[in-house]
């Protein structure tokens, strides 16, 4: 067995369950942190109602009580359009607000795509100029900006393309290995060599290669299942003192066919456990 890692996993695994459930069935699972990804059909953080202000204590209870904590929020918020622009700007101001009031340390953020037309100098400092904003708005609320590795944002070059412009040090990166891994297959240190020093927290899945360079073409699989080379990342990441949570993201949400968070959750427990 290996060292004891801190385990998370999103809850855009298990949309159809309740709070109440969520937090009994990751605890008897072996879960130590949660990352909100939409409760009970509330994907943004001031409409979700657990965390509505008559309904603060009694949900940061219900979390002590199973030994959980919330380990970062997953927001929708990306700068890669430039005609939405403000209203993420708007959208992550309010996100963070209700990070603070429920004591959520870390919010996700990211780029996403690079419009056609448009030239990928002025996207990356778009995403730059939109991630530091809210990572300065951050600052004074303790509450941590990660720029997720996502979608076409899954290269080095890129991701330096926005850190080397970022203007503040609450800026940091959410490592998905699933995104690096189909420009770097088991090659991850390339990336992840660069910008170790960044990352706050990770998301784990799996899957079978597609194209190279192509997400898109990759085939999801359930945890250990597939060719990430996850057990070599995990090594990697304790070996250089990373004490965040290896959180996992199932997209059951958006991928209804995926196997149900009884099947997948468990599994990804036993996985890292035996790393």
């Amino acid at each position: 067995m290996g060292t004891k890692k801190k385990l998370a996993v999103t809850t855009l695994g298990c949309p159809e369950w309740s709070f109440e459930k969520i937090l009994d069935e990751v605890q008897k699972m072996g879960f130590s942190g949660i990352e909100i990804r939409g409760i009970e059909d509330k994907m943004l953080a001031n409409e979700i109602e657990r965390f509505f202000p008559e309904k603060k204590a009694a949900t940061l209870a219900a979390l002590k009580a199973h030994n959980l904590e919330m380990a970062c929020f997953g927001s929708s918020v990306s700068f890669h359009q430039i005609d939405k622009f403000d209203a993420m700007i708007a959208e992550g101001k309010k996100a963070i607000d209700v990070c603070q009031f429920m004591g959520i340390p870390k919010i996700r953020v990211f780029g996403d795509q690079f419009p056609a037309g448009e030239p990928e100098k002025d996207v990356l400092a778009r995403v730059a100029k939109g991630a530091s904003m809210l990572a300065e708005y951050g600052e004074g609320k303790n509450v941590m900006v990660l720029l997720e590795t996502h979608g076409q944002f899954n290269t080095l070059e890129r991701i330096k393309g926005v850190f080397d412009q970022a203007t503040s040090k609450n800026l940091r990166l959410l490592w998905d290995v699933g995104a690096t891994d189909s420009t770097y297959e088991d090659n991850f240190m390339e990336f992840y060599g660069s910008v170790k020093d960044l990352i706050r927290h990770t998301h784990f899945k799996d899957h079978i290669r597609g194209t190279k360079g192509d997400a898109n073409s990759s085939k999801w699989t359930r945890i250990g299942h597939g060719q990430i080379p996850l057990k070599a990342i995990v090594q990697q990441l304790l070996a250089d003192g990373y004490d965040g949570y290896f959180c996992f993201e199932w997209e059951k949400k958006w991928v209804p066919e995926m196997d149900n968070p009884e099947v997948a959750f468990p599994e990804f427990v036993r996985v890292l456990s035996e790393i």
